[in-house]
């Protein structure tokens, strides 16, 4: 059926229900690949924010920053750029003791399934799609977050970006 499944998690509610989705593909896939991913703003959970723009805000915000031919420059509080692609995309709070994550393993491990679990930082629909991408996915999960009027049209919905801009095929749970 599917090779590798990717599942956006951030424990609303909508997420709870996808992973519980998630679990029932899980049990009639015997050789699929899980990977359970949390995208949060933070670059370090233990960081002061002081000092510091998250690289999404810099490139959403500042006329003429374009992020696609700068590229995703941190900058981190101590106002130095990183460059390497390790250094844009790490989190140093390993996604192991991620409480989001760890929620998540205790989730599913009742289930017998097993799974990856990555926490990245950067903007969200933007970064599952990429990330889904990177480690071809060919089925992105996301709960859907029940947003309705001026909400969803003042803030947008992370599923619905991530339906319209995944390479992958995507299943929103309601």
């Amino acid at each position: 059926m599917y090779k590798h499944i990717l599942l956006a998690y951030d424990e609303t509610d909508g997420s709870k229900k996808a992973l519980d989705e998630v679990s029932k593909l899980m049990k009639s896939s015997i050789d699929t690949h899980l990977t359970v991913l949390h995208i949060s703003e933070e670059k370090t959970a233990n960081e002061s924010r002081e000092n510091h723009m998250p690289t999404h805000a810099i490139a959403d915000t500042s006329p003429g920053f374009d992020n696609q031919y700068m590229g995703n420059l941190s900058v981190s509080p101590d106002n130095k750029v990183h460059g390497s692609e390790e250094d844009r995309n790490e989190i140093k709070t390993p996604a192991s003791t991620h409480p989001l994550l760890k929620s998540a393993r205790e989730k599913l491990s009742p289930h017998g399934i097993e799974a990856n679990y990555i926490h990245l930082s950067g903007s969200e629909a933007k970064r599952i799609c990429e990330y889904a991408k990177e480690i071809q996915a060919d089925l992105v999960v996301v709960g859907s977050s029940q947003k309705s009027g001026m909400k969803k049209w003042v803030l947008g919905s992370v599923s619905e970006k991530v339906t319209q801009n995944c390479e992958s095929s995507v299943l929103v749970v309601k």
